[in-house]
């Protein structure tokens, strides 16, 4: 399908094109939300499995960068709290550490389906005066049991646990003892 070697995603962080190709092999032929899409090639990668997909984030040089560079998927400039509609599922990596509401985010997307990713708060301790300078800082980190949390609170039911052990190579194993934490939860 995607060779990670080729094409428009060639110098994207190895870590970040394997969340999006994991989310590609388990959806097909779905309407899905890619909340905080960036650039668009996640949002494009998910569109090259077959799948109808919204990408959404709030910079509009984003929103533009993957209008021009990653065609296919529809793309929306807006903040995740006002994001709405009916989608068969929800994608978003890498998100809700930056939000002041996540919970208000998940649980206002009408999906039966999420996958999402999260730095993991027990190998990847928070600290705020690393993201100090950041236009959108992270807020928070997750434990396993604390996004797991999050997604019951939102009305799912985590029914798989991956997570990535570093950066550079990206690759995703089940369970979570890793520093970035994936989840798929239904409802």
């Amino acid at each position: 399908m995607f060779d990670r070697q080729y094409g428009p995603i060639e110098k994207i962080k190895r870590d970040h094109v394997n969340r999006y190709l994991f989310a590609a092999e388990r959806l097909r032929g779905k309407r899905v939300l890619d909340l905080a899409c960036g650039c668009g090639y996640g949002s494009w990668i998910l569109h090259g499995a077959g799948n109808e997909v919204t990408g959404v984030d709030i910079e509009p040089e984003a929103i533009a960068y993957a209008q021009k560079h990653y065609q296919g998927p529809t793309y929306l400039c807006q903040a995740g709290e006002e994001t709405r509609g009916v989608f068969d599922a929800l994608v978003t990596f890498e998100t809700l550490e930056h939000l002041e509401a996540p919970l208000a985010v998940v649980g206002s997307v009408v999906a039966p389906l999420v996958i999402a990713s999260v730095p993991n708060e027990e190998r990847y301790p928070f600290q705020a005066e690393r993201f100090a300078g950041d236009k959108y800082p992270h807020k928070r980190h997750y434990t396993p049991a604390e996004f797991e949390d999050l997604l019951k609170s939102a009305g799912f039911e985590v029914t798989e646990k991956f997570c990535q052990q570093d950066k550079q190579h990206g690759d995703i194993k089940p369970g979570t003892d890793g520093r970035f934490l994936i989840y798929i939860a239904r409802k």
